[in-house]
């Protein structure tokens, strides 16, 4: 068995961790981890990247770390630039130059966007819900342009002319 089916038989619970980050149940996601890596423990480094790179997006979800791949397409992606990726990472995962734990690692993000691709079409706008919304006239307030004020002199200098 290749290395692709050996954790590609893992993609249902990969996907799982994946759609409860989506949903931001971070409690049911983080349950989920400790048995996905005692199951992968046995594969050595394939098994130690796939798991390494899901509890990499669990922790970018729970830290809210914006600057995080996984979070910039999560609140921003595509689903057809998301497919697109996911196809990448499997290619990438065949490269002659590829580790064992970088092939693990790639599979894992393969799944994890295959999934993120299907839910942000399925439930687009899910990622921004809580995000705070600004309203119209914040927005006009926002792009409309600026009269900037001269500035008022202060009181003792306006005494020293006058007098």
């Amino acid at each position: 068995m290749s290395t692709y089916d050996m954790l590609h038989k893992y993609s249902k619970e990969a996907s799982q961790i994946v759609r409860f980050v989506y949903f931001r149940s971070l409690p049911r996601a983080e349950q989920e981890l400790p048995p996905m890596k005692n199951k992968l423990s046995g594969l050595g480094d394939v098994g130690r990247g796939f798991y390494d790179a899901l509890r990499g997006i669990y922790t970018a979800a729970k830290d809210r770390d914006l600057s995080s791949y996984f979070m910039k397409l999560y609140r921003h992606g595509d689903p057809d630039q998301i497919s697109s990726l996911s196809d990448r990472f499997k290619q990438d995962a065949y490269r002659s130059t590829t580790d064992e734990y970088e092939r693990g690692y790639l599979i894992a993000w393969e799944i994890a966007m295959k999934t993120l691709s299907d839910l942000k079409r399925e439930y687009p706008d899910y990622p921004m819900k809580d995000e705070p919304q600004q309203s119209k006239v914040e927005k006009a307030e926002e792009q409309s342009d600026f009269d900037v004020q001269p500035r008022k002199k202060p009181k003792a200098k306006e005494r020293d002319r006058s007098g």
